[in-house]
């Protein structure tokens, strides 16, 4: 009868273990993005590719954005305000994985530069 309980108990502390590490933010709040009129050659794990230059409406500054944005085409010569959605991404035991998926909401303002 203690076996049993104490299995029980096991069984129910791994059950909540397991819950919150694979948790996914079911509402994400939407973002609002400003990406620059250029792009940077970077490195997304052995790729090579080009990035961004975004920064979030209140940042001071700009960081490389090594993560696509569904929905979006980029197009050079034009500074963009974006409102998308950032999802977090259960990724574990991913070394290279990006924890976040954006996707556009809207296009917000798009300047010729």
């Amino acid at each position: 009868m203690v076996i049993r309980r104490v299995f029980t108990v096991v069984l129910l502390l791994l059950a909540m273990a397991c819950e919150t590490s694979s948790s996914v933010d079911v509402s994400p709040e939407p973002i609002i993005l400003q990406v620059d009129n250029r792009q940077q050659d970077c490195s997304a794990g052995v790729l090579q590719r080009k990035c961004l230059w975004v920064k979030e409406e209140d940042a001071a500054s700009w960081q490389l954005f090594y993560y696509d944005i569904d929905g979006f085409t980029y197009e050079p010569g034009y500074r963009y305000r974006l409102e998308v959605k950032r999802e977090m991404l259960a990724v574990e035991g991913l070394m290279d994985a990006l924890p976040y998926k954006y996707t556009l909401i809207r296009v917000v303002d798009k300047v010729k530069q």
